[in-house]
């Protein structure tokens, strides 16, 4: 009786810090959406050195000089490894999508499998994080939930709070190193996209010079390469100014950690933004040739 009398204290204390489903649910969706944002932005590195080399290649076999079917050592010499940062944003992406799960079904067991695979991905790009172990709850507050018959929803609440305070470090970490592991990338991206933009100007030039093109090829021919080099912009630019956005995750994540009263602000805050710049991206790509 008196370990019970215990479990409803304790479950009674611990109430007020207990994640809103919404909020959790709201903090999922956003990190879900900006670490895929981020993944894209990533593919920029590639999918610019790609098309550069495409355009070069062209431009010479339109104007009768040698040319290749292929990317050559120069344009490879520009690709850059970024496997360790897609699997920190794949698995940030997972564990976000859990927390969803987690707060629409109860679903705890990936929740947890999500956590620390989270950790395990984050340490290597940050050697100061190490792997997150799959939280213990505490017997006496799941007894309070399940056994005592409080409800499910404080049970499932508790455990989703214990998982999330005991990933906040891992969070924290990766919003420290993440942004600084990606300028480097995005440095080189930037300098990528600069000689991708000479390089459609050039092939633009080409086709303007012979007088059999029309004016409506011509105006077509611009705006798919003004969508091509806006769209690249975009997604460089979401690499530039990543810091913003995970100082955000960390301070929604660890608000919801704590079970601070800011947590609500946080995460709408942190939503706006990750909306914000999904629906840029998906804009520009919309009106990428139109």
């Amino acid at each position: 009786m008196s370990l019970i009398l215990a479990a409803l204290g304790l479950l009674a204390a611990s109430c007020a810090a207990l994640p809103n489903a919404d909020k959790v649910k709201g903090f999922g969706e956003a990190a879900s959406s900006s670490s895929t944002v981020m993944k894209d932005a990533l593919n920029t590195n590639r999918l610019v050195a790609l098309k550069t080399s495409r355009e070069r290649e062209a431009d010479a076999y339109i104007t009768g000089r040698s040319y290749l079917l292929r990317m050559d050592d120069r344009d490879k010499e520009m690709l850059l490894d970024a496997k360790e940062q897609v699997a920190v944003l794949a698995a940030l992406d997972q564990y976000a999508k859990a927390l969803v799960k987690a707060a629409d079904q109860g679903v705890i067991n990936e929740l947890e499998a999500a956590s620390s695979r989270l950790g395990t991905a984050a340490g290597t790009i940050g050697s100061a994080i190490a792997p997150t172990a799959a939280p213990v709850i505490g017997p006496a507050l799941k007894l309070s939930g399940r056994v005592v018959g409080l409800g499910l929803g404080n049970a499932y609440a508790a455990e989703i709070q214990s998982i999330v305070r005991a990933t906040d470090p891992t969070i924290q970490q990766i919003a420290e190193t993440m942004p600084i592991s990606l300028s480097t990338i995005a440095t080189v991206a930037s300098a990528q996209a600069e000689g991708f933009e000479v390089q459609r100007q050039i092939t633009l030039d080409t086709i303007r010079r012979d007088p059999k093109v029309d004016r409506l090829t011509l105006y077509k021919e611009y705006m798919v390469a003004r969508g091509e080099v806006e769209t690249t912009d975009t997604q460089i630019n979401a690499l530039v100014s990543s810091a913003g956005i995970f100082d955000q995750l960390a301070k929604a994540h660890g608000a919801l950690a704590k079970g601070s009263p800011d947590a609500a602000i946080l995460v709408k805050q942190f939503a706006a933004t990750s909306s914000e710049l999904a629906e840029l991206i998906k804009a520009v790509r919309n009106t990428q040739g139109s």
